[in-house]
């Protein structure tokens, strides 16, 4: 895997040692990312006395967990006012609310095992810089009006100074932004702890069915009564049959700014700025006085960590205000997204064995929802999780709609990227919009 600076890249320490030989565990998880060590974790807490392994392909938060922007926020699957068509009011009502509890599940674990992760709680500000865009957020907000749900619409005259010039927005509560791989790595710790063991480079090469299940790896082999699979876009074919592409989204982080522009650029320090739509920007400034922007590029295939076109990311930073005219990025990266066609997750276990379950697919909306899926699977292993409405909800289910593969179907997809990344290059300053 290519390897990037990033502004959390110091956060990864000394590997712990390779899988060797054979073992035998009560639950093996596949992937040392947010869902796999919140299993991990609330599977410990549930019963103190499982014995836990977690094996990962290369290190804790090599994913999309160690190369997130930390944007921390509602929402999951598709709009509200698309929620409502497809599933009817009360689903899409339960599956924001689900979101909402994911993210407090997030802050809890920060709270309750005094996770240092540069946690800073707000908001999040979707602004629309176009008509239709700004339309549709209309919408957005008379659905979340209709379902009782706190999303505000902001109008043009009421946007913060930093989004002067865009149409309008709507405005998430409940949010928050952190440092990825501080949390993943710190659940790692804390698991550790309680009794997990964690194997990094330590790929799992086959699984095999039978009363209990077998994980073989290049050194060894854990026997296991559950395994949780929880690499989201990096599990190649056994993710792929599950109805989730991989892709790779890129992101990037600036200089640290100078005091003028940071007193200009202050309130994105609680409440990220997002724009409506496909690859269309995002911002949020760390707590060192930097900007982390993400969008512009996407590409096929989830292995590889090099931004695929990091101008879009600097042209959209100084796009953003005049006293970004001159600032650079100092580290760009990508990052692992698993998308499926409906847009929504796929958590639950596999029909012919109850032994084996799975999430993946957050559609680049996991730092909540991922880790919230772990404690979910947790439950459902050491429970059944017949105590909620949860296995109601749409992406509790074993695979997601089909996915069709295959050459024709890449390069269409590669054209449509390339359609979009093209579109999200287009020159656009927000305080210019006519």
């Amino acid at each position: 895997m290519d390897r990037v600076r990033v502004p959390w890249a110091g956060t990864h320490t000394a590997a712990p040692p390779r899988l060797h030989g054979t073992h035998r565990y009560d639950v093996a998880v596949i992937g040392a990312g947010l869902t796999g060590l919140s299993t991990a974790v609330e599977l410990l807490e549930l019963d103190p006395g499982l014995r836990v392994v977690v094996l990962e392909a290369d290190h804790v938060a090599a994913g999309a967990s160690g190369r997130g922007t930390g944007l921390l926020g509602p929402r999951i699957g598709p709009a509200l006012s698309v929620a409502r068509r497809r599933y009817g009011d009360d689903v899409a009502r339960a599956s924001y609310l689900w979101s909402v509890a994911a993210v407090r599940h997030v802050l809890g674990l920060v709270q309750r095992h005094r996770i240092s992760c540069d946690l800073t709680p707000g908001t999040q500000l979707v602004v629309a810089r176009e008509e239709k865009a700004a339309g549709e957020q209309r919408r957005e907000a008379d659905a979340a009006a209709a379902l009782g749900l706190p999303v505000g619409l902001v109008g043009q005259d009421e946007l913060p100074a930093v989004a002067a010039g865009y149409r309008g927005g709507l405005r998430y509560p409940g949010a928050a932004t952190l440092d990825p791989a501080a949390l993943t790595a710190q659940l790692a710790r804390i698991g550790e702890q309680r009794g997990l063991t964690v194997f990094e480079r330590s790929p799992v090469r086959g699984i095999r069915r039978g009363l209990l299940t077998t994980l073989s790896t290049n050194d060894g082999a854990i026997v296991a009564d559950h395994v949780v699979v929880a690499v989201n876009a990096l599990g190649t074919a056994a993710v792929a049959s599950a109805g989730v592409l991989g892709l790779r989204v890129q992101a990037g982080v600036t200089e640290k700014l100078p005091s003028e522009a940071l007193a200009a650029l202050d309130g994105l320090r609680t409440e990220p700025l997002i724009e409506h739509g496909e690859l269309s920007p995002y911002f949020r400034l760390t707590p060192d006085g930097r900007i982390v922007v993400g969008g512009g590029a996407a590409r096929r295939g989830p292995h590889g960590s090099l931004a695929p076109v990091p101008s879009l990311l600097r042209d959209a930073v100084r796009a953003l205000s005049p006293v970004l005219a001159d600032v650079e990025i100092e580290s760009s990266w990508a990052g692992p997204v698993g998308m499926t066609r409906d847009g929504l997750p796929v958590v639950g276990g596999d029909r012919g064995d109850p032994g084996l379950h799975h999430a993946a697919g957050c559609n680049g909306h996991g730092l909540a929802i991922s880790a919230y899926h772990g404690a979910h699977l947790a439950r459902r292993i050491v429970d059944g999780n017949r105590d909620d409405l949860s296995f109601a909800l749409p992406w509790m289910r074993p695979k997601a709609p089909w996915m069709p593969r295959g050459r024709l179907v890449d390069r269409v997809l590669d054209r449509y990227l390339a359609h979009l990344t093209a579109e999200a290059g287009r020159p656009y300053a927000p305080g210019n919009h006519a």
